[in-house]
Formats: C-alpha cells, sequence, structure tokens
C-alpha cells in the first residue's frame, strides 16, 4: 500500500512553492519544490490540485503555468 500523507500536506507544498517561485511557476517547477519538500509527489497530483482548485485558489497564466489567486 502507497505512504499516505497527512491532510493539506501537498496543498501546504503547492502554495509554499508559488511562494517561492515569486508567485508564479510552471507545474514542474511547482512539482520539483514539492518533492523536495515532502519527498516523491505524482505530476499527475500536482497537476490535478491546481486544475481543481481554480480560480478559488490558483489562476492559470498559460499553459501549464499557475499563480497564487488574489484574495479579497
Amino acid at each position: 500500500m502507497p505512504n499516505r500523507r497527512a491532510p493539506g500536506q501537498v496543498r501546504d507544498a503547492i502554495i509554499k512553492a508559488l511562494k517561492d517561485e515569486g508567485g508564479e511557476a510552471t507545474i514542474a517547477e511547482v512539482r520539483r519544490s514539492v518533492n523536495s519538500a515532502i519527498g516523491d509527489v505524482p505530476e499527475s497530483s500536482v497537476r490535478s490540485y491546481l486544475r481543481l482548485n481554480t480560480p478559488k485558489m490558483f489562476t492559470r497564466t498559460g499553459r501549464g503555468r499557475y499563480k497564487l489567486a488574489r484574495r479579497s
């Protein structure tokens, strides 16, 4: 059985990755940062999380590029 992550661990790592990258990054850049922070995470998991949480948490700025959404 694969290792399970604590709830929110991938989310928090993705948000931190975008902040560390100046607020905007490619999926590959986000994944590298997430992997460095919490260990191997499949690219599909990062991609899915970004896609499913756009536009609430993230804004798609181009093909494979995301940034944190503005908070009102």
